[in-house]
């Protein structure tokens, strides 16, 4: 075996074996909430330690499935089996080499019903992409099982993580029956099965959450856990957290009515801010070429990522902010500069031949990197095109929120050196004509009940836990209310102008809401 083929295995198959305590650990905490199973399914059996932990743990067991696309695996289990200290001859293990993607768990189905089924293990921890990525053959056929649209399927949202496919079948073909369900898995992964719960499609009860050290028991850096739940007997839309180890309840999360929760009991006491932004938050600018389109000043000259000196037009040239920029209540300075080619995505920029020669030449002089961008949204677009941008990217004053860290700070930004700030496409913004508006708006994001609030709405795991949908549910309105001029910092002259301004879009955004708040402060 070559040196880099067990990565590629490992990646392949979801090569994070279960060790054998773990898998024990697993199997005790589901036989201390009394069940017998009399059949076990484990649908990515591995080298096989949850099915050895259940035969060591379950006294019931009468009947045992293992699914294993890798062979070898195979092979080292059934060597297991062979030297088990505990007398099988009661019991029946069938192990199938197969893709769990073309398997046909019918017969499994027929043979469960009217006994106890357990439903246990640990699929590949690994997206479709990276499996396509790596040129492998262990893939779902091409389907967009999430029933994704437009630019969801194009931009990323139609990637998805292999275990949650596998997931959401097994709980699709199992639902109703007597099953119960006890898988490892990603943190985000089991957002997602909770989040599918809102059409009530499954009949899932009992749901809960038991966070694992990935890092001790996998030697991986990712936030995961043990779900487990019953997959007959009701209609649950909320999970309830605990720590693995110490079985402590940590918190629920899950639907309240029709909205999404990442803390249900502190939301509950927030959810008069949820509602509409009555302003549109943008995305920051995107150019995907940093090597040509950013540039550091270096004295008085302008170097790109090549490390080439730039000569172009100072109109072309604004300061750009990046989230590790976004720092504290004021952003004061830039470490970064970008190239703006437009005003707007469909702007022709064949302008710039004329009005910004030597930024034209530029372009055409390393066209063969902007040209190459990869992402189809600038296809049949205008060439040395960039997204995210509009008459919002020139705005004199923004406050941004970075999209990447895991935090919830907003920012207020003016002009640097007379030039109007840019954010990039890892950020989000709020542009604004009027420097009291921006400061109060920024204020009253920044206030107790706001991150209160976000912080009830926002799952800090994901891979971009701030995010358009998330900051379009503030509702300024009730926490404007609730505040006063010396909490936001300001005068009070200033929150009188100020809040006139932004009521007036509130109504707008949101009539009824604002009817009903009116109504109760009165």
């Amino acid at each position: 075996m070559s040196e880099t083929e067990p990565n590629k295995k490992r990646g392949e198959y979801g090569d994070w074996q279960t060790n054998l305590p773990l898998a024990i650990s697993v199997c005790e905490q589901i036989k201390a909430k009394g069940l017998r199973p009399q059949v076990i399914v484990e649908p990515t059996c591995g080298q096989g330690n949850f099915i050895i932990a259940a035969l060591l743990t379950f006294d019931s067991i009468e009947e045992v499935y293992g699914i294993e696309i890798y062979k070898p695996y195979i092979e080292i289990l059934e060597d297991k089996l062979k030297r088990f200290g505990k007398s099988l001859d009661k019991i029946s293990i069938k192990l199938y080499h197969e893709s769990i993607f073309d398997f046909d768990f019918n017969h499994i189905k027929a043979n469960i019903k009217g006994r106890n089924a357990l439903i246990l293990g640990n699929p590949p921890w690994v997206t479709n992409s990276k499996l396509s990525e790596i040129g492998s053959d262990n893939l779902p056929a091409k389907t967009n099982f999430k029933k994704n649209k437009g630019l969801e399927a194009i931009t990323g949202k139609a990637n998805f993580d292999i275990a949650e496919y596998i997931s959401i079948k097994l709980i699709e073909h199992f639902s109703a029956e007597n099953v119960y369900f006890a898988m490892l898995l990603k943190h985000s992964v089991i957002k997602n099965i909770i989040y599918e719960q809102k059409a009530g499609k499954s009949c899932l009860s009992e749901i809960n959450q038991y966070n694992i050290d990935a890092q001790k028991e996998f030697n991986v850096s990712v936030s995961a856990a043990l779900l487990t739940m019953r997959l007959f007997g009701g209609n649950d839309r909320c999970c309830y957290v605990h720590d693995f180890y110490s079985k402590s309840p940590l918190y629920c999360f899950g639907w309240v009515k029709d909205k999404f929760v990442a803390d249900v009991d502190n939301y509950v006491k927030t959810q008069t801010i949820d509602g509409v932004s009555p302003f549109t938050w943008r995305s920051g600018l995107k150019h995907d070429c940093a090597k040509i389109m950013e540039l550091s000043k270096e004295g008085s000259h302008y170097v790109n990522g090549l490390g080439e000196i730039v000569d172009v037009e100072e109109e072309v040239i604004y300061p750009l902010i990046k989230s590790s920029d976004v720092k504290g209540d004021v952003i004061t300075q830039n470490r970064k500069y970008v190239i703006v080619t437009q005003h707007n995505t469909n702007e022709d920029t064949t302008q710039m031949k004329d009005k910004y020669p030597k930024a034209y030449q530029y372009l055409i002089a390393h066209a063969g990197y902007m040209d190459n961008r990869k992402s189809t949204i600038y296809k049949n677009r205008p060439r040395f095109c960039m997204f995210g941008i509009g008459d919002y990217t020139f705005k004199k004053y923004k406050v941004i929120i970075s999209g990447l860290y895991k935090q919830t700070s907003f920012s207020l930004a003016s002009e640097i050196n007379g030039k109007t700030v840019v954010c990039d496409d890892t950020c989000y913004m709020l542009g604004f004509d009027s420097y009291d508006v921006a400061r109060l708006t920024c204020g009253i994001l920044n206030s107790q009940p706001v991150q209160d609030f976000v912080n009830s709405i926002c799952f800090y795991e994901a891979k971009r836990a701030i995010n358009k949908d998330m900051l379009m549910r503030i509702n300024l309105l009730p926490a404007l209310y609730s505040l006063d001029a010396p909490t936001i910092g300001i005068t009070k002259e200033e929150l009188d102008k100020a809040s006139e301004y932004i009521i007036q879009r509130c109504k707008v955004a949101t009539s009824q809401q604002f009817i009903n708040f009116e109504a109760v402060h009165s």
